[in-house]
């Protein structure tokens, strides 16, 4: 800014004082003054603001198949995403029991509306054998240093993306049960954490008998008749009995006595569980848990941030974790499983394949995966460093971190194969029939085995 003085106008003022005292007044002497006049001139700068600098996929989209429960996550990333590269990102949320179907009609049908694809891992070779995947076996080589495909834990890595010595899968959610139980409840009813199933039983028959009439039981159990429920509660005692689906020699072995074992346990636990069993699913356990009113529960260990998450708990700081039970017998350990367990995938008809592959890459870093996992997002780490990192230890306390990654160490993996869907539909359909009382679990067990043999040829 400027100031500029110029004299603009030279002003002469004739100043007659016309004072008339008499008839022959005599006129005043003109006086003459020089007035100066200042104005001030501005002179206004502009600054041109610097453009932003476009992002590298401004303008492009893709969608994504995601399950309900880790709609919250999902939606995170294709927000993050959004913001890192300007490419948008639709999330399609479906119920998680339909989300393979959904996959497969999305292909068979030539729609193509999906390009990265949500996968529930023992789906996996049914969705490889139905072409709905695209082989990532070449973007995984070229991709594995850079994104430290090795941090991936390695009971996770192999059986959610590997079919036939093939890449098709990117891990995203790390699930397994650990063993919840709300502190205040059973030091209440003079209870302590279990270590076998039978123990489990008895403390949960002591809390329902002592607390039913103010709505308070023992435990919750996971009885619906979804196979991704269902077996999952089953399994966890499978395993703690040390019973398995087939033999060393890939022969069924689901009727065998440790297997019986385990079925009869888990029918002799519902009496004390949150009524009804066979109606609990995911939502409802957690509902029971998360108000206080279910003293022990087997869950996926994102419950310890569900638990102290203000939105949706009344029990924030009163529950503690523990490794699922045991069973009984010379082959009893506390063996957990992968139960759930999902990855992304690509379809093979996606519309923009080059943006899905650019989806992957961002979810598969490593610095994503603890961002993801320090929200309550319903997703578990698939990567060792992620357990470690102190951003998420923070998030979910040290104990349930270090509680988690020993429960992946090792853990139990469902079959995968292209059968396997059908076999778990039969054994769902037999373990709810037993859960009813409309078989014994022997009974529901041999037909399970006999119709096993049947389709494997056997």
């Amino acid at each position: 800014m400027k100031g500029e003085t110029r004299t603009l106008l030279k002003l002469s003022s004739v100043l007659a004082a016309a004072v008339l005292l008499s008839a022959c007044a005599v006129p005043a002497t003109p006086v003459v003054r020089e007035v100066e006049v200042t104005r001030e001139v501005i002179r206004e700068v502009v600054a041109t603001p610097t453009p932003a600098a476009a992002k590298p996929f401004e303008g492009q989209s893709i969608n994504v198949l995601t399950i309900q429960p880790h709609a919250v996550a999902t939606r995170a990333l294709a927000r993050w995403f959004e913001e890192e590269t300007g490419a948008r990102v639709q999330v399609l949320v479906v119920p998680y029991a339909n989300v393979t179907e959904k996959a497969i009609l999305d292909v068979n049908s030539g729609a193509g509306e999906y390009d990265v694809i949500e996968i529930w891992y023992p789906m996996l070779g049914k969705l490889v054998e139905s072409g709905v995947l695209e082989d990532l076996t070449q973007w995984w080589e070229e991709n594995r240093e850079a994104l430290q495909f090795d941090d991936f834990v390695p009971s996770i890595a192999e059986p959610y993306t590997l079919i036939n010595g093939r890449r098709w899968a990117l891990p995203y959610d790390g699930d397994t049960h650990l063993l919840f139980y709300n502190r205040e409840i059973l030091d209440r009813f003079g209870v302590k954490p279990p270590t076998t199933w039978a123990e489990y039983r008895e403390a949960c028959k002591t809390i329902t008998e002592q607390g039913k009439s103010e709505g308070i039981y023992g435990c919750a159990i996971m009885g619906a008749k979804a196979p991704i429920i269902l077996l999952s509660t089953f399994v966890n005692r499978l395993q703690g009995y040390g019973a398995a689906f087939f033999d060393q020699n890939g022969k069924p072995a689901i009727n065998s006595p440790e297997a019986v074992a385990a079925l009869e346990e888990l029918v002799n636990q519902l009496p004390y569980a949150l009524p009804d069993p066979k109606a609990v699913a995911f939502d409802e356990a957690l509902a029971g848990f998360t108000t206080g009113k279910v003293g022990m529960m087997e869950f996926w260990t994102d419950l310890g941030q569900m638990s102290d998450n203000p939105e949706q708990s009344k029990i924030m700081g009163k529950w503690g974790a523990v490794p699922m039970p045991k069973g009984e017998g010379p082959n009893a350990a506390s063996r957990p499983a992968l139960n759930a367990g999902f990855a992304l995938g690509i379809s093979t008809l996606a519309q923009n394949k080059p943006l899905a592959f650019e989806f992957l890459k961002f979810v598969g870093r490593p610095d994503i995966n603890v961002r993801v996992n320090t929200i309550v997002g319903g997703l578990d780490p698939t990567r060792k460093s992620t357990f470690d990192a102190e951003a998420y230890r923070k998030h979910v306390t040290p104990e349930l971190a270090d509680a988690a990654k020993a429960a992946l160490s090792g853990a139990f993996a469902w079959p995968t194969n292209a059968k396997w869907p059908e076999l778990q539909d039969i054994l769902t359909e037999n373990v709810a029939e037993a859960l009813a009382g409309t078989k014994t679990p022997k009974q529901a067990l041999d037909d399970t085995q006999a119709k096993w043999l049947e389709i494997l040829g056997q």
